[in-house]
């Protein structure tokens, strides 16, 4: 039995989501808080298995609340409940940024109740699946599986990220920092969020980050999102590497996949560096396998620090990463690399 605690101040709000587990016989409602730090003080004495969250709330708002929450755990499953403003939508990035595991757009009329309710549902389990199999099974900590020596630099990065990506994203980019190689990401989010994050990364980092551009040069330093929705590929021209968008069909039923990604960066780019961090599924583990394939490099996000360890856990299950760590440290080990020739 899954225990759930939520959070919202609208009594309606909490009112349908506690009839809606009501009628699940795997999960439990074991508290309501109608603002944050009612919130805080319920998790700390009822210790649920996973927290559904309003974004904006007096006395203590979503994104505060969910930082005092993690200072206390940083791995319970949260998942943001909030309506699809403008000011909620980039409320809910901001939250995503801070560490929220998921999020779920709230019903805007009766006619998508149920939609929502199945969705939220369906997010609820998954997350506690993933949390009662990584307790089943330990943490993974740093891991250097071989210790090869590098010549030199690869030409290019590419991450793949998908559910608790975020959070993870913007640890490894500080990490990162600006080095002479450009990455390449595929974040599995909606379209709606895909814009907000891409622009409250590039004012956090103060760094060159943007959705790419079909047939754009990759430049030195910088930082491309694939498109919500559309496949992106490395490809190459005279010499230069390009971005180019392909309308194949879904893979891993992902549209971007970081497959089709890590497949084109291992055959244009001479040993490309793919960067797997938390996320449900395992896109990006037949790429990162040409990767290996082709002369280049897999690092993994670690288990205890990733909020879903569905595609980092794929590859590392398969032998296939030279490191597993936090983003931090894979960050860090990817700007020295980029640097100099530094065993890996």
């Amino acid at each position: 039995m899954a225990r759930i605690l939520i959070a919202d101040d609208s009594n309606v709000i909490r009112t349908r989501v506690a009839s809606w587990i009501a009628h699940e016989h795997d999960l439990e409602l074991v508290g309501q808080a109608e603002n944050g730090a009612r919130c805080v003080d319920l998790f700390q004495r009822l210790k649920p298995d996973v927290i559904i969250l309003d974004v904006e709330m007096p006395e203590l708002d979503g994104i505060e609340t969910l930082r005092q929450i993690r200072a206390i755990d940083a791995t319970v499953p949260v998942i943001m409940f909030s309506a699809l403003t403008e000011l909620g939508s980039r409320t809910t990035v901001a939250s995503m940024l801070a560490g929220a595991t998921d999020h779920v757009a709230k019903p805007a009329s009766f006619r998508v109740e149920d939609e929502t309710r199945r969705l939220l549902i369906a997010r609820v389990r998954s997350l506690v699946r993933q949390r009662v199999f990584a307790s089943l099974t330990g943490s993974t900590s740093v891991v250097e599986h071989h210790e090869t020596q590098v010549p030199e630099a690869p030409e290019i990065i590419v991450v793949a990220a998908s559910t608790g990506g975020p959070p993870a994203l913007r640890e490894f980019l500080t990490a990162v920092g600006r080095i002479e190689v450009p990455i390449v990401v595929v974040q599995h989010i909606p379209a709606h969020f895909l814009g907000l994050l891409v622009e409250q990364l590039a004012t956090m980092l103060a760094a060159d980050v943007a959705i790419g551009i079909d047939g754009e040069t990759l430049a030195a330093g910088s930082v491309r999102f694939a498109p919500s929705g559309t496949h992106i590929e490395v490809r190459s021209r005279e010499g230069r590497m390009l971005l180019g968008y392909s309308d194949l069909p879904p893979v891993n039923s992902c549209k971007p996949s970081a497959d089709i990604l890590f497949a084109s960066a291992a055959m244009t780019a001479r040993r490309p560096i793919a960067v797997i961090l938390s996320g449900m599924g395992s896109d990006g583990l037949v790429g990162a396998g040409t990767i290996v394939a082709n002369g280049g490099g897999v690092y993994a996000q670690d288990r205890r620090s990733s909020a879903v360890w569905g595609m980092p856990g794929s590859v590392v299950d398969q032998g296939l990463a030279r490191l597993v760590g936090p983003p931090d440290r894979i960050g860090a080990r990817i700007r020295l690399l980029s640097q100099r020739a530094v065993k890996v």
